[in-house]
């Protein structure tokens, strides 16, 4: 395949070379001329550095440019010309004064092509390499439909380079993310990935949407940095108090749900996490912790507590501050599947609050039910407009709106005719991720949840 990479930086001199070492004809653009000649005579053997190193990618150039499948040159308009592949790798950098990435050297591009294909019609598919704020995608396409109006595509493929192993990264990758709108883009991406892994391995190559695909690496960046931060704070306490962080960090490991909480939902519940995180934060006040150190532990148990109302927010929006004319269904009251411990749950502070601006409720949950009315009971809640169902379809009934808020598996797959006859208004909300998202679109439900569109039928 003939594949051009726009940007001869660490991302895009590292992704042409191992483009070229799986057997495309590769052409490396760039503006700065500079650049350019260095990577030229250093395959030419006139010159002993690259502008990066990177353990392998010296021979990888060499091997690759002197075999014919690697070659570079400041004319962008012929590499774009000549090539069915282009990949965007060019800077993104974080510009201070305006507070975000600045996207002008990808608009750049965008434009070239534009400009290249409105004399030279052919299809290409633009695939934006570099790490790019959401909607960089949909952005490149406007730019190349000012001059161009015949088919094209343009793709998401964030790359997934660690500096220091980004050669090892990009030729043994452990995953491989593809963002798209159309099958054709789709199949050329997997053409060019697929390579790359054994067969048994296809599962390493995520396929989701354009923004799906421009979030992920901030994902990826953001969860790392989470990690980096709250393994300082702990270290930090550790030090003061007295005790050996790095005699902690095995035991840390060695629990497997660490890394593991990506499932969106209404906050953490339960009697340990606010409890322990609380006490901890209490510690780094009594050892004399800075200030930054000990609002990042509250940072975490008041974001958690806003999360719990997210649904109480949706629900305010679409019906307003005064519920007195509605009836919500709630299904699951603990704060988890498989309990019936109710401590910290989400839905305290849902049945609370709807019940304070008039709602009337009609609540289950499969072993909880009991607990929760006793913790309303303890907290002084009005209960005339409270009542606990034992089936969970009669809860629904004549309810204008059903929110799910703990994720028991009674409630993952129910029946949709049942639900369309006993429910009014055929709006859920799902605060804890558990309906299929793909088989809510085929109903025709008015569908709320957390961490994806909404589906307004």
């Amino acid at each position: 395949m003939k594949i051009a990479v726009a940007g001869a930086g660490f991302v895009g001199i590292v992704h042409a070379a191992v483009m070229a070492n799986q057997g495309h004809k590769v052409i490396l653009f760039d503006v700065d001329n500079k650049k350019i000649d260095n990577l030229s005579a250093y395959c030419r053997n006139e010159t002993n550095t690259l502008p990066i190193y990177e353990e392998g990618l010296e021979e990888l150039f060499r091997r690759n440019s002197r075999e014919g499948r690697l070659f570079f040159t400041v004319d962008a308009k012929s590499a774009i010309r000549d090539s069915e592949v282009i990949f965007i790798a060019v800077g993104t950098p974080f510009d201070d004064k305006e507070g975000k990435a600045n996207v002008s050297y990808v608009e750049d591009i965008a434009k070239t092509i534009g400009e290249v294909l409105q004399v030279h019609p052919s299809y290409k598919l633009v695939v934006d390499k570099s790490t790019v704020p959401i909607g960089t995608a949909e952005r490149v396409k406007e730019i190349i439909k000012k001059y161009y109006l015949g088919e094209f595509d343009v793709a998401s493929n964030p790359e997934t380079l660690a500096e220091g192993s980004a050669v090892k990264d990009a030729l043994y990758p452990n995953r491989v993310i593809i963002g798209v709108d159309s099958p054709r883009a789709e199949k050329i991406l997997r053409e060019i990935y697929s390579p790359f892994f054994f067969p048994h391995q296809s599962g390493r190559i995520h396929v989701m949407g354009l923004r799906d695909a421009e979030l992920s690496k901030y994902a990826f960046n953001t969860y790392l940095a989470a990690q980096v931060h709250i393994t300082n704070v702990l270290a930090n306490i550790s030090h003061e108090a007295g005790a050996n962080w790095r005699a902690i960090i095995p035991a840390v490991l060695g629990d497997e749900r660490i890394g593991r909480f990506v499932h969106p939902g209404l906050g953490f519940g339960g009697s340990c996490f606010r409890k322990d995180v609380s006490a901890l934060k209490r510690t780094a006040e009594d050892l004399g912790l800075d200030e930054c150190t000990v609002q990042s532990l509250n940072i975490i148990l008041e974001q958690n507590e806003d999360q719990k109302k997210k649904l109480n927010k949706k629900i305010i929006s679409l019906f307003g501050e005064d519920l007195s004319k509605c009836t919500i269904a709630i299904w699951g009251l603990a704060f988890k599947k498989d309990t019936n411990d109710v401590r910290d749950a989400a839905s305290l502070i849902i049945v609370k609050d709807v019940l304070e601006r008039g709602a009337k409720v009609r609540a289950h949950d499969p072993q909880a039910g009991e607990e929760f009315l006793k913790e309303l009971q303890r907290k002084g809640v009005d209960l005339s407009n409270f009542s606990l169902i034992n089936d969970m379809y009669e809860a629904v009934n004549n309810s204008d709106i059903l929110c799910i808020t703990n994720d028991w598996k009674v409630y993952r797959q129910p029946d949709f005719d049942i639900l369309r006859n006993k429910l009014k208004n055929k709006i859920i909300f799902d605060g804890k991720d558990v309906l299929n998202y793909l088989q809510m679109k085929e109903e025709d439900f008015n569908y709320f949840s957390i961490g994806r569109p909404d589906i307004i039928q």
